[in-house]
């Protein structure tokens, strides 16, 4: 099988099992009695324990190739489903989160580096990868509920870790690349900030904000608040798998765009007014709002990945592209810590305005950074 038609196929399978646990996992932690705030908590450890792995999964890849990381994705896809499978109290949670952003973080450390170098460094395939994802995360959060009331928690979390199966069988029959040899003093330099340019260490900032912004909505976030304003199961997945498939769609549409700046300033215009309307909807409006929040995502989605391939160097792509990634996980993991306690305290009107807040802040830096 062609290389990168593979890469593509274990993007989807791994993204369609992340589109079901997006769905089933909070509905799950709420209906085993675990609180919103310690589910806020929860939720928050994946983002750090991604970027974590992803950063140190980036560097040796670029050492040592990129199928090690893939066939880990799939091991591990299949721990996490056996976790969840099993789990009932917070802690068993936790573990199972640990393990699914460790796998995450094996997949994303290499993926976008091991296109862009298959590619000739094009960062228009990074555009189509992302697209997949979408698709797929889409695909498996319509499903999600389905899949809950036909087979359970329990029967959705053993059918995850059979995709995962599948995505280390995938991993398995890659190419093994010939790299060079590890080197301490290279991998320290490629992490050296005083190498980085002065755009960079912005972006990384603007990267880091962006975080805040989307863990404020991330995670179980938009699930529960779909559960909240009367939405079964079925529905939630149905509403949540359509704004990612929406994100995906429009997202290949904008991908032939040139206008990277415009896109960045419409999209986030659009995402702070649509989350600060967000907070005050209720059923079918929600609904249609959080479906809109999908082209939303789409539009900005085509930014983001620009950015990436603007700022990254040729030889360093997977470390490069793993510290941008680690200031937007920081900031994601602090923000969903939050997300639970201020659900608590105030609803869902709180998250949504801190979201749309600090977004603004990520899109006009981004805009006036990139017109230099």
């Amino acid at each position: 099988m062609n290389q990168v038609k593979n890469v593509f196929l274990i993007q989807a399978l791994n993204s369609f099992v992340g589109g079901v646990l997006g769905v089933a996992v909070p509905l799950m932690m709420k209906a085993r009695n675990v609180d919103v705030v310690v589910i806020g908590f929860v939720f928050a450890s994946m983002p750090l324990i991604m970027q974590l792995g992803r950063m140190f999964f980036a560097t040796i890849s670029d050492f040592w190739g990129r199928k090690l990381f893939f066939v880990s994705n799939g091991v591990l896809g299949i721990i996490s489903g056996l976790i969840y499978y099993a789990a009932h109290s917070p802690l068993e949670f936790l573990f199972g989160k640990v393990m699914e952003g460790t796998k995450e973080g094996s997949l994303w450390a290499v993926n976008r580096a091991f296109l862009l170098e298959k590619n000739g460094g094009h960062w228009g395939i990074l555009v189509y990868l992302r697209t997949v994802a979408y698709v797929a995360y889409a695909l498996g959060g319509l499903i999600a509920g389905f899949l809950i009331v036909w087979f359970l928690f329990e029967g959705t979390m053993l059918i995850c870790a059979l995709f995962s199966l599948f995505v280390l069988t995938l991993a398995l029959l890659l190419a093994t690349e010939k790299r060079g040899q590890f080197s301490i003093t290279k991998a320290l330099r490629f992490l050296d900030f005083r190498k980085k340019t002065r755009t960079f260490k912005i972006f990384l900032f603007l990267f880091f904000v962006m975080g805040v912004s989307f863990g404020f909505v991330g995670g179980f976030v938009i699930p529960l608040f779909l559960d909240a304003v009367g939405f079964e199961a079925e529905g939630i997945g149905l509403v949540f798998g359509m704004e990612i498939l929406v994100a995906g769609l429009f997202s290949y549409l904008f991908a032939k765009s040139s206008k990277m700046r415009e896109l960045i300033l419409l999209s986030g215009v659009l995402f702070s007014i649509t989350l600060f309307l967000l907070g005050f909807t209720s059923w079918i409006l929600a609904a249609a709002l959080v479906i809109f929040f999908g082209f939303v995502q789409g539009m900005a989605s085509i930014g983001q990945e620009g950015i990436l391939s603007k700022v990254t160097d040729k030889e360093s792509y997977g470390t490069d592209i793993g510290l941008l990634m680690m200031g937007l996980h920081l900031g994601e993991t602090l923000s969903l810590a939050l997300s639970g306690v201020l659900i608590a305290l105030w609803g869902f009107v709180a998250p949504f305005m801190l979201a749309a807040s600090t977004y603004t802040l990520f899109y006009i830096g981004a805009y006036i950074l990139l017109k230099e």
